[in-house]
This record gives structure tokens, sequence and C-alpha cells, in this order.
């Protein structure tokens, strides 16, 4: 009897402590409310604050406890490339959502898909919600995060101090931090090394890529490391309404069309990014509200115009572009306008000749097991497929787009139109200066960014040969209504 009453206590006082440290520290508190779509893209939980959370005081001090560990000698979040609103807490791409008592840090969707330009050295940068985050460099703050947790500075009197310093914070929450908090990040953070160990055998990413697969193969669906490398530019998401699958035609999503259908691609995304099925219910409306936006949402008009005073670096003549406009009806409307037959389809790798790598990164198993992602619980999943090339993608904003083809691996839109042994072995990314006469973004080698190598895997230029045999007066015109889209 003694020992049943003793039991009884100890069931009722692990019922209390759970239920408490529920309360304390993971049942969620809503996120304020948004009528802007925008504003919900670039800051709304996805629902991975449990898994990729970070205690948002933790992250609010890491660059000021490790600013060694910032690339290039970066200044804060600044140092990856991130946007940052004035007036807002966190860079673009970045929730702050509570859970029990703690506000916590997660990436979300416009983590990657954010854009920015510049068309002159002198121009503060601008922001193009829902573009390819060009100067995003996804890796970095991994690395960054990865080598905070295992440097021994990490230590809750070392982050405290920084703490304290920007906050005063009650007694019992700073208990909460130094005893339980720090050492859980510290932790999770070394978790995340083994993680990501795999991409240290591949080649760097790099700003504005993003290896998007490979993570999700090797952890959520438990499939072995395959040595494949899954390198690619990140996609801008715009207007993608117009270009979704109907009851008639069936569009692709992806670089290689793992996908079909819009809203399974915004939910797959979440999951990868680290949603599951507890906080989905939770997140299915700022995923909504997501989706929406990135059906309407499109960048800004092209600064390329005939208008233009002589002399302006962004003038085209009016009838160069009627030229050009002639020649991509003739090559390129086939693939890339929204009537071509060919539109938003996998063009086999065989026929277009781009680098194979990230096509055959994605399996038949991994699009299997994804199909079926955590059999207990119905995802809806449909549409996931495998193809053998990659889509023709509509040219929305192209002058933002780039660098070219789906690895980046042609820097201006003058070099796509080269043949691909005229085009640049090695140029620079990360740049938001325009470059107008060549088409997309400065790329100078030696000049600011990340050097960008074509010979190493997964970085090939070859392929794409359509318009590489015109006359030069042909490529020019083509060029300058290309400029314009």
């Amino acid at each position: 009897m003694r020992w049943a009453r003793i039991l009884q206590v100890i069931l009722v006082l692990v019922v209390v402590g759970g239920l408490g440290g529920w309360l304390l520290l993971f049942r969620p508190v809503s996120q304020p409310g948004s009528n802007d779509m925008a504003a919900v893209f670039n800051h709304g939980s996805i629902g991975n604050e449990e898994t990729q959370g970070i205690p948002y005081w933790i992250w609010r001090v890491l660059p000021q406890v490790f600013p060694d560990l910032l690339p290039n000698g970066g200044d804060g979040y600044a140092a990856f490339g991130l946007q940052w609103q004035r007036g807002d807490e966190l860079p673009i791409g970045f929730s702050r959502m509570t859970l029990g008592v703690v506000p916590r840090v997660a990436p979300n969707c416009a983590f990657c898909h954010q854009g920015s330009y510049r068309l002159s050295p002198q121009m503060p940068a601008q922001l193009v919600s829902a573009g390819a985050g060009t100067r995003v460099d996804v890796q970095a703050y991994l690395r960054f995060l990865i080598a905070a947790g295992q440097d021994p500075r990490f230590t809750p009197d070392r982050l405290m101090d920084e703490i304290e310093g920007v906050v005063a914070l009650p007694l019992w929450q700073r208990g909460l931090y130094r005893y339980v908090l720090i050492p859980a990040t510290r932790q999770a953070l070394r978790q995340q090394a083994l993680r990501f160990a795999w991409t240290e055998t591949r080649p760097d990413w790099g700003p504005g890529r993003i290896d998007p697969f490979n993570p999700v193969k090797f952890s959520n669906l438990g499939l072995p490391d395959d040595d494949t490398i899954g390198n690619s530019d990140m996609m801008p998401l715009w207007a993608l309404g117009p270009v979704a699958t109907t009851d008639s035609v069936i569009r692709s999503m992806h670089w290689d069309g793992l996908m079909t259908d819009l809203h399974e691609t915004v939910v797959a995304g979440a999951i990868g990014d680290g949603m599951t099925q507890l906080s989905y219910p939770r997140s299915r409306k700022n995923l909504a509200r997501m989706e929406d936006f990135i059906r309407v949402q499109v960048p800004p008009a092209s600064p390329f115009r005939s208008d233009l005073p002589p002399g302006d670096p962004y003038r085209v003549e009016a009838e160069a572009v009627q030229a050009g406009h002639a020649l991509y009806r003739r090559l390129c409307a086939d693939c890339h306008d929204p009537a071509g037959a060919r539109f938003r389809q996998p063009i086999p790798v065989i026929e277009l000749g781009t680098d194979r790598h990230r096509l055959d990164m994605w399996s038949v198993e991994a699009r299997d097991r994804y199909a079926a992602y955590e059999p207990d619980y119905n995802w809806g999943f449909r549409s996931f497929r495998k193809t053998q090339g990659y889509v023709a993608v509509n040219l929305t904003g192209l002058w933002l787009r780039g660098p070219y083809l789906h690895n980046g691996s042609v820097p201006s839109l003058r070099a796509l139109l080269l043949p691909p042994q005229q085009r640049p072995v090695t140029f620079t990314r990360g740049n938001d200066l325009i470059d107008p006469a060549n088409g997309g973004f400065r790329a100078d080698p030696g000049g600011p960014g990340w050097l960008y190598d074509t010979r190493q895997p997964g970085n090939g230029n070859g392929g794409h040969l359509w318009g590489t045999e015109l006359s030069p007066g042909d490529r020019e015109s083509l060029l300058s209504y290309l400029k314009t889209l």
C-alpha cells in the first residue's frame, strides 16, 4: 500500500512537471496577426521553432560573442547577405514566435527567397520580396552557428554577460537561460554539426545557392549519403498563380520539376525547413497566406527602357528591342513563354546539355519516400515525381535573376548567348549591383564577392545553346529585349 502511494505521488509529480515544462518551454503563443501578405512572407512562422528555433536573446548576442566567426569580418547578421528593413526586429527571412515563455527565432521561406538590387554604386539596396536570394549565404550562416556551438566561449557566463548588457531579464528568466536554454542550445548546435557534416565533402554552395534536398534526403527521409551534389540557385517566387498546374495542363515546380502542385510544394518546403505534423495545424494559415503572396507578387519593372536619354546606361534602342522580341519568339518562346508548348516542362538534360548533378541528386527512392512521408499522418502528397531534365521557367524579372542557368554558372545574359567555351570560367557572385552592359549583376573577376569556379563538380556552365549561333548584331538585339523582361 505504501509503495502504491509513493508510485502515485511520483506519477502526479511527473504529470505536473511535464505540464509545467510544456507551459514554460513549448506551449505555442500565436504571432500577432497581419493583413500585410509581404510581412507574413518575410517574417511569418512556418512551424519550425521547435526543431530549428534558437531562443531570441541567445540568437541576438551570438554575433557579439563570436565576431571573429562571421565571414569577411562582417557586421552582425548582415554578413550573410540578409536584408534588414528599418524598424524590424529581425532580418528578412526570420520569424519570432514564443513557445511557453521563450521567444524563439527560426528561418522561414524568405530566408532564401529575398532579393535586392542597386542601379548604381551609390544607390541603397532595394528589397525585392520573394526574389532570388542572390546575396544570401545560407551555408555561411549554418557554419557560423555550428562553429559557435563548438567554441569553448559558448558558456552560460559569457553569453549571459552579453544578454544582460542588452536586456534586463527577471531573475527566474536569467536562471532559465543560464541553466537550461544556453546548455540546450549549445548541444543542439553541436548536433547540427553532425547533421551537416556531409557538406564538407562537397563544393561550397556560395551566396545565392543551396543544396535544397540532400539535407531532406539524409535527415528527414533517412536515406544514406550517396555523394550527390544538389547545389543550385535559389529560385525567385514571382507570379506563380498563372503558372500553377490546372485541370488542363501540368506545370512543374523546382528546377527539375520534382513536384507539380504549388500547394504541396509550399508544404513540403516547410517540412524540409523543420515543420512537423504537430506544428502544421498552427502553421496552415501562415502557409496559405505565403502561397497567396507568391501567386500574385511581381518584381519591379525592368529599368532598361527605350525612352531614357541618350547616354543613360539603362537605355536600350527601340529598334533593337523590337528585333530582339522577334528573335525571342523564334528561339525562346516555345519554352519560356506561358503560351509555349514546353513552358514549365522539364527539358531532357540530354537535349539541354547543362550540368546534371542537381538532376541526379533527386532519386526515385527519394521521390517515393517523400510521397509517403510519415505514413501515420496524411500529408496529402500526390505530385512528387522524378524527371530527366530541367524546367523551362518563366522569365519574369529576368533582369534580377542573374547569374543564369539552374546552378548560376553563367554570370550574365550576354555570356548566356555565347557558346559555352566562350563563357567565363570563373567570376564573382554575391553582388546586387546591376550590370547595365551585360545584363544581370556585376560579376567582375577579382571584384567583390565569392569566387565561382565552373570547373568544380556541379558548377558546369555548358549547354543551353539557344541563341549562341546568332550574328553579333542579332545577339545584341536579343540581349536588348531580354534586359527589358
